[in-house]
């Protein structure tokens, strides 16, 4: 059992319609956060006159800092999409003080679920501020609407315990951090239900949906446990973060964070054969073509993790910390160990 004081999460509600079911209240003078194509699904449902709306394109700290500044005062805020626009929505609300409801219009990313906010500053992701939903609604026949795989990638923010755990637990043997042994067993259940449901998550079902949202509630508990990302995070999101900075491209985060499970297992000497069945059968592929990106890329991203980490103060230890970056030799081994294709 943890020692550890039990956290505040964020509590969702789920089913059809449940914009129907807010509080009057709340709508009296809304301020949206969203994007073009959720918005077209929800739109109807708010006073066209008295709404006042931002399309999110962008989370670098200046844009968001002028925008919100612009919005002027509003009975609640709402960020109805994708992360971008969770996040945003959470910064206003934190800003103002208001009330926040998030509506994720894909799961693809657990934005809607944690405290923090996520901002970028000249393409670096810095997290900031601390706000909880007022209401978090996960609406099947929202989620249900988008392309299958903008739910199907919410997998990589809980794939990625695979990597997360051994980087923790080496941490631990190696520079005396403190290790929960309970909370990362817990962590690992929680990895054990993702691969089970792999095919209910894979065809976007109502309990695939339903499942995935509680995996997040959980890896987010636990992180809020031990205050720290630990449990959930490590060298696999590196790896995301490395290849987004050297490219200056933006990826599908679930499919980017796959590719970073096997290659920063693979470095770790773990068998990814699980994560390669698990990807497959819920119908992610985190294949080079399929991320967007391409094996030199790839390899130039591994040779510079040495670099990266080592100026990238905010990450936690973890396997290209404890081994000095990778070798040319390592990184092929690697890559042919993942077999991300060419």
């Amino acid at each position: 059992m943890s020692k550890h004081p039990e956290p505040r999460v964020a509590i969702p509600t789920y089913g059809r319609d449940l914009l129907r079911g807010l509080p009057p209240e709340l709508l009296r003078r809304p301020i949206v956060l969203t994007q073009p194509e959720p918005w077209a699904l929800v739109s109807a449902g708010f006073p066209a006159d008295r709404t006042r709306l931002h399309r999110v394109e962008t989370m670098e700290q200046a844009v968001v800092d002028g925008v919100t500044a612009g919005l002027g005062d509003g009975s609640a805020v709402f960020g109805i999409g994708g992360g971008s626009a969770l996040d945003h929505a959470k910064y206003v609300a934190w800003k103002r003080g208001l009330p926040l409801v998030l509506v994720p219009t894909i799961l693809s990313v657990d934005a809607a679920y944690t405290k923090a906010i996520g901002v970028r500053e000249g393409g670096r992701v810095r997290y900031v501020g601390a706000v909880y939903p007022d209401h978090l609604l996960i609406d099947y026949g929202l989620l249900q609407a988008a392309d299958p795989i903008l739910n199907r990638a919410g997998v990589g923010d809980i794939l990625s315990i695979f990597t997360a755990i051994w980087d923790w637990r080496e941490a631990g043997a190696r520079l005396g951090e403190p290790y929960d042994a309970g909370v990362a067993a817990e962590s690992r259940a929680l990895l054990d239900r993702l691969f089970e449901g792999a095919a209910g998550i894979g065809c976007c079902s109502d309990a695939g949906l339903h499942l995935l949202s509680e995996l997040y509630v959980g890896e987010v508990r636990l992180c809020e446990l031990v205050g720290n990302a630990r449990p959930e995070e490590g060298s696999e999101h590196y790896v995301a973060y490395c290849l987004e900075h050297r490219t200056g491209r933006h990826y599908l985060h679930g499919a980017l964070v796959g590719m970073g499970v096997l290659l920063a297992g693979a470095y770790q000497g773990q068998d990814v054969g699980p994560v390669k069945r698990f990807l497959s059968d819920v119908r992610l592929d985190s294949s080079y073509r399929a991320v967007g990106t391409t094996a030199d890329e790839v390899r130039s991203c591994l040779l510079g993790m040495g670099d990266y980490v080592a100026h990238e103060s905010q990450l936690l230890p973890g396997v290209f910390h404890f081994r000095g970056g990778i070798s040319a030799a390592d990184a092929g081994a690697v890559m042919a160990a993942a077999d991300l294709g060419e």
